[in-house]
């Protein structure tokens, strides 16, 4: 079996998709519950952390450019 750029491209896409789904229920229910939601333990690392988050954002840009720059 061989894996085309274009599968795998789709498979990521899919796969980001579906973390975004949960994320988004999750915050639902949060929200709905009176929780504290996954959004505010991202922000928190985030700025704890600003170098690797900067870090991992151009790691994507970079990963975004190659595949998408023609």
């Amino acid at each position: 079996m061989e894996w085309s750029a274009e599968a795998i491209l789709s498979l990521i896409a899919t796969l980001v998709v579906g973390v975004v789904f949960v994320m988004m229920v999750s915050e639902t229910i949060s929200v709905a519950r009176g929780t504290d939601p996954v959004t505010n333990h991202v922000r928190g690392a985030v700025r704890r952390y600003p170098r690797v988050t900067y870090a991992i954002a151009v790691l994507i840009g970079l990963l975004l450019g190659h595949f998408f720059w023609p």
